[in-house]
């Protein structure tokens, strides 16, 4: 099932977009085609291809899987070593005025 980029944020497209520029850029920089990638970690090249394209719904178990056919994991262990900082503050929606009338 493809999934709908309609209701995809698009920071999340433009993210997975980059994340996908990236393994493909690594898969080239070890010479390897689809097929060989394939043959690596087991997820068809139909997948992988839609991964490299950014397709954000790819699974996450498959991101992750073709990063470790790749010995890119390390990256994502860089992500997760640091330490949670607070990001954009949201804000309360303001309370709902009862009227009397």
């Amino acid at each position: 099932m493809r999934h709908d980029q309609n209701f995809t944020p698009f920071p999340v497209l433009e993210t997975a977009e980059r994340l996908g520029e990236r393994i493909r850029s690594a898969r080239k920089a070890q010479k390897l085609t689809l097929v060989q990638l394939e043959k690596n970690c087991r997820i068809h090249r139909t997948t992988l291809g839609r991964l490299e394209r950014g397709d954000p719904g790819v699974s996450l178990g498959v991101f992750l899987t073709v990063l470790d056919s790749l010995q890119e994991l390390s990256d994502v262990e860089l992500i997760l070593s640091q330490p949670d900082k607070p990001k954009h503050k949201r804000v309360a929606p303001p309370p709902v005025l009862k009227r009397d009338f």
